[in-house]
């Protein structure tokens, strides 16, 4: 159970730290901008387009410090974002740009190092009337040890809060969010269930990786199991196969006929595949 150990050993050295920093403003209203002794975040504001405000999460980190995706590996926390208590918001929809996997003392993880912008499209209920975007954000920074952050931020989303600099960012973040595969850039021939040193694994087809020896596939599905890194197993044409180990947390069980979503990392480029193990 390494991933609770991990989040154990988080919460032991970074609470008292978090404890100081979160609460440094408590009493006062919630600003555009938080920051701590390791970490900074404010939210950001590129306008609107279509009746959807282009809005954002800016993290930034000290040097050598990362943060985690959605699926962190095998520690780390996943970000958690709370809306609630906005104000003319209709909907939020947070967007993840292309992770990294990365390996220390902790293990395998899946995040971001330094800095990340998580674009957030804002849908306002009336749009005529100015939006109130308020953030309750949980996520977690490491280094040789890791600290948990609670943070809240709070800012008008309206024509007086937009920002050039952050259209700039705002545009560069989207275009690194994982888009649907198309079939005339890259497809995912196979999908299935093998055994690979008598456990479990994610055997995958792809064909029209651009850079085989570069790519990279983070798996999500339902329950405690986690995808290690891949490894190519074989190459004929244009078609490449990785198999995947799997890592679960409870007992072994198939994953066959599971729903299943591939995020392919091809260089820059991320790509997202949502299938059915056979």
């Amino acid at each position: 159970m390494k991933t609770v150990r991990n989040i154990t050993r988080m919460t032991l050295l970074g609470a008292a730290l978090v404890s100081v920093s979160a609460l440094a403003n408590a009493g006062d209203e919630p600003t555009r901008e938080f920051s701590s002794p390791y970490t900074s975040l404010r939210l950001m504001n590129a306008g609107e387009q279509a009746g959807v405000w282009h809005s954002g999460v800016y993290i930034t980190m000290q040097k050598g410090w990362k943060t985690y995706w959605r699926v962190p590996g095998d520690g780390g926390v996943p970000p958690s974002f709370d809306w609630s208590g906005s104000e003319n918001v209709a909907t939020t929809t947070v967007m993840m740009p292309l992770p990294h996997r990365f390996t220390d003392e902790n293990g395998e993880g899946i995040g971001y190092k330094t800095e990340v912008v998580f674009p957030v499209d804002v849908k306002p209920q009336d749009p005529s009337r100015p939006v109130m975007l308020d953030l309750k954000i949980f996520y977690a920074v490491c280094n040789d040890i890791c600290v948990p952050v609670q943070a809240r931020v709070k800012v008008g989303i309206d024509a007086s809060t937009v920002s050039a600099a952050d259209k700039f960012r705002l545009r560069v973040a989207r275009a690194a969010v994982p888009v649907e595969t198309d079939a005339d850039r890259l497809a995912v021939t196979s999908l299935k269930q093998v055994e690979m040193g008598g456990k479990f694994a994610l055997e995958v087809s792809l064909k029209g990786v651009r850079s085989p020896a570069d790519a990279d596939i983070f798996v999500e599905v339902a329950g405690n199991s986690y995808f290690r890194k891949p490894k190519m197993v074989s190459q004929s044409g244009d078609i490449g196969t990785w198999r995947i180990a799997v890592d679960s947390y409870g007992d072994a069980v198939s994953l066959a006929g599971k729903s299943i979503r591939l995020t392919i990392a091809d260089g820059d480029t991320g790509l997202v595949h949502e299938g059915v193990l056979q």
